[in-house]
């Protein structure tokens, strides 16, 4: 197991919203561009490490950077449909047509950085079979994807939205932590 520390914050929860499910949905489908800030651990058979996260979203295009700790290691991936580079702090650069296949050719393990997208925002990923638990303001507390089960165990009221503050993602050979400070 590992620990997932910081230095900030998350400003404390604002009642959640009364939304349905189906209405919470649809109005978090609708969130296309976002900036957050956070930080990421992550725990494999092999390795494991943490770094701080700064993601963009816009629309079908994002960038990811990740710096280790006091900014050491730094990587950014930046994709869209069909294209994914990945920057190097020493400036080389690998490509592939998915996050998850560069993942993987690089560093031999699997994120679901596609799924992230989707999960990140308290959503399941639209088309994939899912096992939902929600709590009782309608907000998934529990997900079930494609080998992956994701806790989401903090939210936070931002721009009138509940979003995930806190996530616990785990397969049989990955754990991730997640702990969002802002939304944008």
């Amino acid at each position: 197991m590992f620990g997932l520390s910081a230095c900030t914050t998350i400003a404390p929860q604002a009642p959640p919203s009364t939304l349905s499910w189906s209405e919470r949905q649809a109005t978090l489908s609708h969130l296309q561009n976002w900036h957050l800030n956070g930080k990421i651990a992550v725990q494999t058979t092999e390795d494991s490490g943490s770094a701080t996260v700064d993601w963009v979203q816009n629309n079908n295009s994002y960038t990811v950077s990740l710096l280790g700790p006091l900014g050491a290691n730094g990587l950014k991936l930046t994709g869209q449909p069909g294209l994914v580079t990945l920057t190097m702090a020493d400036g080389k650069r690998f490509t592939a047509s998915n996050p998850e296949e560069l993942l993987a050719k690089q560093w031999g393990f699997h994120l679901p950085v596609s799924y992230l997208r989707y999960w990140i925002r308290g959503l399941p990923v639209p088309g994939v079979a899912a096992s939902n638990q929600f709590d009782a303001s309608h907000r998934l507390m529990n997900l079930t994807q494609d080998g992956w089960q994701v806790q989401f165990l903090n939210y936070t009221h931002s721009h009138n939205l509940d979003l995930p503050s806190k996530l616990f993602i785990t397969s049989s050979t990955t754990k991730v932590k997640i702990l969002i400070y802002s939304w944008k």
